[in-house]
């Protein structure tokens, strides 16, 4: 399958232009709402009550039922079945899968870094007076273990990436979704690594300008993910 960046972006961004209004609306809104929300957070963690920590995690719930309104939003205009507004609040029902696939997935994560955590602690000097360096061997001990950590993390997440593109646009099952999503991108990493590099830069880049250039790029970087998603679901 020919997996060629500039087809994707230009694609993506064809794509996005008839809906840019609505999708920076709706970006703005979640933004606005999280901040809102963090601010509430703020003063009522000051005091930890039950009543707080009920609050604090109703909102992080709230805010994930968004964002999975969003993939529904993103989904349906590349299903050329129209996106509208209310459609951020179309996907709260998928709260509960959308939690035990991510935990599924992080402790996936955390099982395949234990090997290279266990060599740092073994890398790390218990006499603190002799901290390892990048210069000694002892520093240069500790390059090999943060790799197998890294390495590995890299790598499933951007197997895994898709889960919840699946649990919303087929509501699938939750072991199901994540096996899709390792599926469709088998041998494909290096590419969606490298594609994740240059939205990364994009993104990066559109902050210069007072942050202006991240109401393009941030739509622009879902298009391109829910572009990637759809293409990599009907290969053959």
């Amino acid at each position: 399958m020919d997996f060629s960046k500039r087809e994707i972006i230009t694609s993506s961004w064809n794509k996005l232009k008839p809906n840019f209004g609505l999708l920076v609306l709706a970006i703005v809104f979640i933004f606005a709402l999280n901040l809102f929300l963090g601010i509430i957070q703020d003063r009522l963690l000051e005091d930890l009550t039950a009543q707080s920590i009920l609050f604090t995690i109703a909102a992080y719930l709230f805010q994930m039922g968004l964002n999975l309104g969003m993939l529904r939003i993103y989904l349906n205009l590349m299903h050329n079945q129209g996106g509208e507004f209310p459609q951020l609040f179309s996907s709260f029902h998928l709260l509960i899968p959308y939690l035990m696939a991510s935990l599924l997935v992080i402790t996936i994560l955390l099982v395949a870094a234990i090997p290279g955590i266990v060599l740092l602690l073994s890398s790390i000097s218990v006499d603190l007076d002799t901290l390892p360096t990048i210069e000694s061997f002892e520093g240069l001990s500790m390059v090999i273990p943060i790799l197998i950590i890294i390495i590995p993390f890299v790598y499933i997440s951007l197997r895994f990436q898709f889960y919840d593109y699946f649990l919303v646009d087929e509501e699938c099952g939750i072991v199901e979704a994540v096996k899709k999503s390792a599926a469709i991108t088998k041998g494909y990493v290096m590419e969606l690594f490298l594609l994740g590099a240059v939205m990364s830069i994009i993104v990066l880049i559109s902050i210069i300008p007072l942050g202006v250039g991240l109401f393009i790029s941030v739509p622009l970087s879902i298009m391109v993910n829910t572009y990637v998603f759809e293409k990599l679901k009907k290969k053959p």
